[in-house]
């Protein structure tokens, strides 16, 4: 090698102190990039909620029969709080199960969110031939892993679906000026 040239490079110090640097970034922006996951994984389902009420109230009105949504566990029972899936059918014996002879429109797998329904008492809402909703309330929708944020996609008697808000602008969604947490 003559005098002339300049080799250029990371020496094995510098190159572990980036590495500790790196690491330590990564470390403090973890927890507010899991919180970002998961709210977006939150509002995907309120809209996936909102898509299988107005699409239930829909075939009611153009079937002039009852449609019944609801969260079940794997063997299609409709429960208030911990289903797997979210169902959009006909419960024609009216058992708050879906069985193999009854219509089922929609039926989508749940495994990231926890999902609680308050709906009049009852583990699921109905919507009449004329379009309105047997059962009024709303579906709360929490992340898996303790963070306190929740929306919820709320039925009204009326059949009008809509989605909660964050009306005082802190970040939060809230219900009448409360504060929805999980």
């Amino acid at each position: 090698m003559n005098s002339h040239q300049v080799v250029r490079g990371l020496t094995l110090v510098e190159l572990i102190i980036s590495l500790a640097i790196l690491a330590i970034l990564l470390g403090l922006a973890s927890p507010s990039f899991q919180r970002f996951i998961n709210r977006q994984i939150i509002r995907h389902q309120i809209w996936e909620l909102r898509r299988a009420l107005e699409l239930a109230r829909g075939l009611a009105v153009t079937q002039q029969t009852i449609w019944k949504v609801c969260m079940a566990t794997n063997n299609y029972h409709c429960v208030k709080q911990g289903g797997k899936r979210l169902l959009v059918f006909q419960d024609s014996d009216n058992d708050h199960r879906r069985d193999t002879t009854e219509s089922l429109h929609l039926d989508l797998h749940n495994p990231s969110t926890i999902i609680t329904l308050s709906a009049s008492g009852r583990s699921y809402v109905r919507f009449k031939p004329s379009g309105e909703a047997m059962d009024s309330g709303n579906f709360l929708v929490c992340a898996k892993g303790g963070d306190d944020y929740g929306r919820k996609t709320i039925v009204f008697r009326s059949g009008r679906v809509r989605l909660s808000k964050d009306t005082d602008g802190d970040g939060y969604d809230d219900s009448r000026g409360v504060k929805i947490t999980c």
